[in-house]
């Protein structure tokens, strides 16, 4: 290993310990609380090491977003082989949830929220690179789906939104407003209610 690949492979493990220590921080105290001394204590670097790799704690938190966007948004093998337009849009709901209650998403949302007026470049940032990243990913496999005729032509922008928001009313609202929310146990049940109103409209054989 050449020193240049060590040092880089040093500033990685570096980055990913701010990172790590200051998503804890920012759950925890909020994003005004949260300071930036503390988060390098606790990431095991100088004050002077989190700056040279985050210029400010708005920038700092913009990455943790960007980061849970990027597994948010990938849906990438969301088709599988012998699948029904049921099936993928099944899957595709899972992933969504998955990210929203398990990484996070929601608790970030949560303190985006209470930050607007003071700081509303987060808010933008955090629209742009979870909500508009999730939809492309969306309309991707959407595209795919009309293409294999598991899904009649419609613009799967507006498909995609729509089927988000559905989710959002029923799964993510109710959860931004409860710190200890968790997936409800008729999960299944409201998620195939949601497919059944999308393939009313968008399914192969609906009805124009």
């Amino acid at each position: 290993m050449g020193l240049d690949t060590h040092r880089r492979k040093i500033s990685d493990q570096k980055r990913t310990a701010i990172l790590r220590a200051a998503k804890e921080h920012f759950l925890k105290s909020g994003y005004t609380a949260a300071g930036m001394a503390d988060i390098a204590r606790d990431a095991d670097v100088s004050t002077a090491t989190l700056y040279k790799h985050f210029r400010s704690k708005e920038e700092l938190f913009s990455a943790i977003v960007k980061e849970v966007a990027f597994a948010t948004g990938d849906y990438s093998g969301a088709i599988k082989p012998g699948d029904t337009a049921r099936d993928v849009l099944y899957r595709l709901c899972r992933i969504y949830l998955a990210i929203q209650f398990g990484n996070k998403a929601n608790a970030l949302m949560r303190i985006v929220m209470a930050e607007v007026p003071g700081v509303p470049k987060l808010a933008a940032d955090m629209y742009d690179f979870l909500g508009n990243r999730r939809n492309d990913s969306l309309m991707t496999v959407i595209d795919e789906m009309i293409r294999r005729g598991m899904l009649k032509p419609h613009d799967s922008a507006f498909g995609a939104r729509l089927g988000g928001g559905m989710l959002k009313e029923v799964f993510i609202w109710p959860a931004l407003f409860r710190a200890d929310a968790v997936l409800p146990a008729d999960a299944d049940e409201k998620i195939h209610r949601i497919i059944d109103a999308y393939l009313a409209l968008y399914g192969p054989d609906a009805k124009d």
